[in-house]
């Protein structure tokens, strides 16, 4: 039995006329051409050249956001690798009209404009409004840790230098111990071995002098340091733990519509944690959609009173557990079995005793009225079933109404909890597992919220591809370009 043989490679070839051809009509190559020709370059403060201008002929921005957003699209996001799609990839070679930047221009594209990829991505929010894709209810927020470019080597707090310091000092001491050893055995023996080998010591004792002096450096950065870090490669990112896990990165933020699983918001950020970021993502979010109410869902690290209390005056209904869920174990008495009795400002507890209001406590900008007896405590026979300790001390949180309706609406509503995993971490599963990003490729935090915002635009683009279809896409782009 035969094989299939391929072509010689010399033969003559009829190829097609045109390089239009090799892109078929619903390719959607043609809807990344049709959206950035929709741009509006100066509503994105993008400047063009105008005719006459004295220089050589530069790339026109839109074939360079093109290429961008075809990159990432396709899971190419390196300068180098975007190069070599311009000479042999078909689908560039179009989109690009056979224009080939190279490595260097297509970098200097994405550092001089940089706060233009989040522009695009608002501009491309805006088609999926107009198309109805976003629901504008429910929107769920998530972050992940992504690495950036710096070695956790690289990567210094104080304790860390600190460290280092004893080490240096534990090495010098045994080094002088053992110079001061070899000058003995040279000068008793005469010979050039004990010298040579106190010459060496002194190599070694001068390398760690100029590591201290580093070390000392680091010491005064990190003392004038906002995060109390530094980093060497990446001055901009830090050490970030989650759990048993940690990278040196930045904290990366999307706020993402359960519609149809589009990302409304997003943000790169410095915060080692979540609990500062409900407000900040769940406003962008609401200000995105341009709603004047709006329902958000987070994880149990975004729980924050003061956070809530910030989203509840804007007029966004905050549906996070509570750190700290109703005591449950055998025997003790949940706060609910306290009766407040305002005419007193105490509370009774159900053994009929008094607990009188304290000081007052400020955690977290938020105010915490404190109340306990000890005198009552210490003679109730029911204080085991009440407490481990010696005396029962209930904490309130002033104007605590709202975090209570929210425990009520955890408590009655936990499919939002499965709506949020099945939503906004299937996002970041997406861009991290399927799509590899990882990590960063830029150095900074302005250069790698311009990647993580292209990142969004594409994951939105390729949500929207699976919705309408290329063709539905491409219509709705050329009608709003006609429009």
């Amino acid at each position: 039995m035969g094989y299939l043989e391929g072509i010689e490679r010399n033969q003559v070839m009829l190829l097609p006329a045109t390089v239009e051809d090799y892109v078929t009509a619903e390719n959607p190559v043609r809807a990344i051409d049709a959206f950035v020709e929709g741009l509006k370059l100066k509503e994105l403060k993008i400047e063009e050249r105008q005719a006459g201008e004295v220089g050589a002929p530069g790339y026109h921005p839109r074939a360079m956001l093109k290429l961008y957003l075809y990159g990432y699209l396709n899971r190419i996001r390196s300068s180098r690798e975007l190069e070599k799609a311009a000479y042999r990839n078909l689908e560039v070679i179009w989109l690009l009209r056979q224009l080939t930047p190279d490595h260097w221009t297509i970098n200097a594209f994405r550092r001089a404009h940089r706060k233009t990829f989040r522009a695009v991505f608002r501009e491309f929010n805006l088609v999926c409004g107009s198309l109805g894709l976003f629901g504008a209810e429910l929107v769920a927020i998530d972050g992940t840790h992504l690495k950036a470019v710096n070695s956790p080597a690289r990567n210094f707090t104080k304790a860390k230098v600190q460290e280092a310091l004893q080490a240096i000092d534990a090495k010098s001491e045994a080094y002088l111990r053992a110079l001061d050893s070899a000058d003995q055995e040279a000068a008793r023996q005469s010979v050039s071995a004990g010298k040579d080998a106190g010459d060496e010591l002194r190599k070694k004792l001068a390398g760690l002098e100029a590591e201290r002096k580093r070390c000392q450096e680091l010491v005064k950065d990190l003392e004038q340091s906002e995060t109390g870090q530094r980093s060497l490669t990446d001055p901009d990112s830090r050490m970030l733990k989650k759990g048993v896990q940690s990278v040196v990165g930045y904290n990366a933020q999307a706020a993402v519509d359960t519609k149809h699983h589009l990302i409304v918001a997003e943000e790169v950020t410095q915060e080692p944690s979540d609990w500062k970021l409900l407000e900040p993502m769940a406003a962008a979010a609401k200000e995105s959609l341009e709603v004047e109410t709006l329902r958000v869902v987070a994880d149990t690290g975004y729980c924050s009173r003061e956070q809530v209390r910030r989203c509840v005056a804007q007029g966004i209904e905050p549906n996070i557990p509570s750190k700290q869920p109703p005591v449950t174990r055998q025997g003790l008495y949940p706060r609910e079995a306290f009766r407040y009795e305002p005419d007193q400002d105490a509370y009774l507890c159900p053994n009929g005793r008094t607990l009188t209001r304290h000081s007052d406590a400020v955690r977290e900008s938020v105010t915490y009225q404190i109340y306990y007896n000890t005198v009552a405590c210490r003679g109730c026979p029911l204080v085991a079933q009440c407490t481990k300790g010696k005396y029962r001390k209930l904490t309130i949180a002033v104007n605590d109404e709202a975090m209570k309706a929210m425990e009520e609406r955890a408590r009655t509503q936990p499919e939002l909890q499965r709506q949020r995993s099945q939503t906004v971490e299937h996002v970041f599963g997406t861009i991290k597992f399927w799509w590899g990003f990882r990590s960063f490729l830029c150095r900074g935090l302005a250069a790698v919220q311009a990647e993580f915002s292209m990142t969004a635009l594409a994951y939105n683009f390729r949500r929207v591809l699976s919705v309408l279809g290329a063709k539905g896409l491409l219509d709705a782009l050329r009608a709003r370009q006609t429009a």
